[in-house]
């Protein structure tokens, strides 16, 4: 299958989606958004990184996809790199869902950092949560000090869908942005 045909096969399939319909004009333009970076995804090994924008939490996204770039930068590898979180590339803000799946489709590792299951993110889990992406996926959730704070935190669903990532040892707790990084730096090491 040619590039031009993954990339017809994943906007063929997300408009076959109720609420999705993509009238020709977006087709063009999000097949054009996908060419002027799809080399991200075929020259490099990509990591997607995802969880809460929230002023408070972005920062430890963006670290987090920092941490992944200069690690693999470091690596000495002839294996180019490219960690990223949704709105660093495609802009395609009409339809979030739709970047959101076609983003997923693409990328060799989905890298779910969570503090809570208040947002966007609470649905990007849920719908990663199949099995055609639960292989590249990795969760790490922050914990709290009490209970009490850890259920106002994460939903009975949400909460769920973190065990059983654990269940399949792809869910990683911390509690300090030191303690994500480090999490990180074993997780992804290169071999």
């Amino acid at each position: 299958m040619t590039n031009d045909d993954a990339t017809r096969a994943v906007i063929d399939k997300l408009g076959d989606q109720p609420g999705e319909t993509l009238t020709p004009e977006r087709v063009e333009a999000i097949q054009t958004a996908m060419h002027e970076d799809l080399g991200r995804f075929i020259d490099n090994t990509s990591y997607f990184v995802l969880g809460s924008y929230g002023e408070e939490e972005r920062p430890r996204l963006e670290a987090v996809r920092d941490k992944l770039a200069s690690d693999a930068a470091a690596s000495n590898s002839d294996d180019g790199v490219d960690a990223f979180l949704m709105d660093d590339i495609l802009d395609m803000s009409e339809f979030f869902t739709s970047k959101f799946k076609l983003l997923v489709s693409y990328a060799d590792h989905i890298v779910g950092v969570y503090e809570h299951s208040q947002g966007g993110h609470a649905w990007e889990a849920g719908y990663i949560d199949q099995p055609t992406y639960r292989e590249r996926t990795r969760a790490f959730y922050r914990t709290y000090e009490t209970e009490r704070e850890q259920y106002a935190a994460y939903d009975g669903m949400f909460a769920h869908y973190l065990l059983s990532m654990a269940r399949v040892d792809r869910a990683y707790t911390w509690t300090t942005p030191e303690e994500l990084r480090d999490w990180i730096e074993d997780v992804y090491a290169p071999d």
